[in-house]
C-alpha cells in the first residue's frame, strides 16, 4: 500500500509517526511521497516559470490576433490534467518584472518547512517532496497521479484540494481536523474554540471532500480543555491524538474494510466556522470581561499574539505617553467574591488587604474607585508577587504574568518590529521603574 502525506508545519510530528508506523515489520504501507509548502526560493521560481509561460501565451495570442483577457490551457498528454488558470496581462506581467523585491506570501520569507525537512532526513529523494504552491497545479497533479497512491492523509493542510486531487487516491484522502466536526471547520479551529472559552473540544478523522472539512467522519474524540492551556499546546496535544486515531483506522481503510461510504455523515445544521486569524484579532480590549482577555490571549500565543496599548506616565514630565506591549500569559483574578467569571477554575481570588507593592496600603476596592486622569479607563497596578492587574470591564483583573515590550508606533513586519525580549510581569515593572500605567479610555 502508498500513502501520500501533505501537510503543515504542525504536521511534522504526525508524519514522524507515520514513518515509524511504516517502519515496523508488521506493516503492511509505505510513505511514498510527501507534499510541502513551497520555500521563499521555491515560490520565487516557480512565481517566474509561471510569469514566463504566461508572457508566451500573452505574445503568441496577440500574434494570432486571439484574446488572452480570459484563460488558458496548460498543455499536458493526458487529459485529465488539463486545466485553465488566468492569465496576467503583459501590462502586469511587465510591473511584476520590475519589482526587484516582489512581496511574497508570508509563509514564502521562511526556509523549507518542518515537515520537508524531515522528510530528507529520512531519505526522501528529491521527486518525492513535493511543493507546489496551489493543489491544482497540473504538473503537481501529474506527479501524485504517477504516484498512484491508495490513500492521502492531510493534516492542517491550509489549502483546499481540488477534486481532480481528490480522484486520485484509490482509497480517498483522510484528513486530521483538530475539532469536534461540524463545529469549527476551516483553518483556525483550536485559536477560535481557545477564544470562544470552550471547556471541551476534540480530533475529527474525516474523509476529504471538496466542500471544506465537510466530509464524512470516520473517528472522533473529545478532548477537555485545561483552563489555562494556549494554542500552540493544545494544537500538538489535538495532532498527537489524531495520529493515534489515523494509526488505528489505516489497517482498515487500506484493506477496503472501511470506506467514505462507512463514514458517518455530518450534521449541515451544526456546522460553524472557524475563520482564518489575522494580526487584528491579536489586539487586547480591556473593555471586555477579564475571562475574554485570558482567552484571547491563549488564543493568540504563538502567532499572531496578543498586544495591548497602554500609557506610561512620564517622571519628569507627569505626561502620560503611549507604549506597545505584547501579553504572552495571564491569569484571571476577581477583585471580590461573586464576581468571577463563567470558568471558576481559571480564577484566583486575591485578599483584599496585603496583596500590593510595599507602597500600596489600599485594596484593590479602593484603587478602583479612584478618578484615573483623562483620557483613561483605569490604572493598573502592581502585586507583592511581581504580577501586572489590569481593570476590566467585568470589574475582575486581568493578571499578566509573561509580557514583551514593542517600542511604540512600530507596527510593522521587519524584524526590528519584533520584541527584544521576552519578560516575566515583575522584569517589566522593574524596567519601567514602577512608574504608574494606565488603561488608554
Amino acid at each position: 500500500m502508498r500513502l501520500l502525506f501533505s501537510h503543515c508545519q504542525v504536521a511534522a510530528l504526525v508524519l514522524q509517526e507515520l514513518l515509524q508506523a511504516a517502519a515496523a515489520p508488521d506493516s503492511n504501507f509505505e510513505v511514498a511521497a510527501v507534499v510541502s509548502r513551497p520555500s521563499g526560493r521555491q515560490w520565487l521560481e516557480q512565481e517566474r516559470e509561471r510569469q514566463a509561460s504566461a508572457a508566451t501565451v500573452t505574445a503568441g495570442g496577440a500574434a494570432t490576433g486571439t484574446s488572452t483577457a480570459g484563460t488558458s490551457s496548460a498543455v499536458n498528454s493526458d487529459p485529465k490534467f488539463s486545466t485553465q488558470m488566468p492569465l496576467l496581462d503583459a501590462h502586469i506581467l511587465q510591473q511584476q518584472n520590475q519589482k526587484q523585491h516582489p512581496r511574497l506570501p508570508n509563509w514564502s520569507r521562511h526556509g523549507p518547512s518542518a515537515v520537508e525537512q524531515l522528510a530528507r532526513s529520512r531519505g526522501f529523494a528529491a521527486d518525492g517532496i513535493l511543493c507546489p504552491v496551489s493543489a491544482k497545479e497540473p504538473d503537481f497533479l501529474e506527479a501524485i497521479w504517477r504516484l498512484k497512491p491508495d490513500l492521502a492523509v492531510t493534516a492542517a493542510y491550509g489549502g483546499m484540494l481540488p477534486q481532480a486531487f481528490l480522484d486520485i487516491p484509490k482509497y480517498g484522502t483522510l484528513n486530521i481536523h483538530p475539532s469536534l466536526l461540524p463545529r469549527y471547520r476551516g483553518p483556525a479551529p483550536v485559536t477560535r474554540a481557545l477564544q470562544d472559552g470552550c471547556s471541551v473540544s476534540g480530533v475529527s478523522l474525516v474523509f476529504t471532500v471538496l466542500q471544506c472539512d465537510a466530509g464524512p467522519i470516520l473517528e472522533q474524540t473529545q478532548v477537555p480543555i485545561d483552563p489555562d492551556i494556549q494554542a500552540p499546546e493544545l494544537t500538538e496535544h489535538m495532532f498527537k491524538l489524531g495520529t493515534q486515531m489515523l494509526l488505528h483506522q489505516l489497517p482498515r481503510v487500506l484493506s477496503g474494510a472501511v470506506t467514505i461510504r462507512d463514514a458517518v455523515p455530518q450534521d449541515e445544521a451544526l456546522a460553524s466556522y472557524a475563520h482564518k486569524v489575522g494580526k487584528v484579532d491579536g489586539l487586547l480590549d480591556f473593555r471586555q470581561s477579564a475571562q475574554n482577555c485570558h482567552d484571547r490571549v491563549r488564543a493568540m500565543a504563538g502567532w499572531p499574539g496578543s498586544r495591548a496599548s497602554l500609557l506610561v506616565e512620564n517622571k519628569t514630565t507627569g505626561l502620560l505617553e503611549p507604549i506597545e506591549v505584547r501579553v504572552l500569559r495571564t491569569r484571571v483574578v476577581a477583585t471580590s467574591p461573586g464576581r468571577a467569571g463563567p470558568k471558576p477554575a481559571a480564577i484566583s481570588t486575591i485578599p483584599m488587604l496585603g496583596c500590593m507593592a510595599a507602597a500600596d496600603t489600599m485594596s484593590i476596592s479602593s484603587k478602583l474607585s479612584g478618578q484615573p486622569p483623562a483620557g483613561t479607563r483605569g490604572q493598573l497596578m502592581y502585586t507583592s508577587t511581581g504580577e501586572l492587574l489590569v481593570p476590566c470591564g467585568d470589574g475582575n483583573m486581568l493578571s499578566i504574568l509573561e509580557m514583551a515590550r514593542r517600542r511604540a508606533g512600530n507596527t510593522g513586519d521587519s524584524p526590528s518590529s519584533a520584541p527584544r525580549s521576552y519578560l516575566t510581569a515583575k522584569e517589566f515593572i522593574d524596567g519601567i521603574g514602577k512608574r504608574r500605567l494606565f488603561v488608554p479610555a
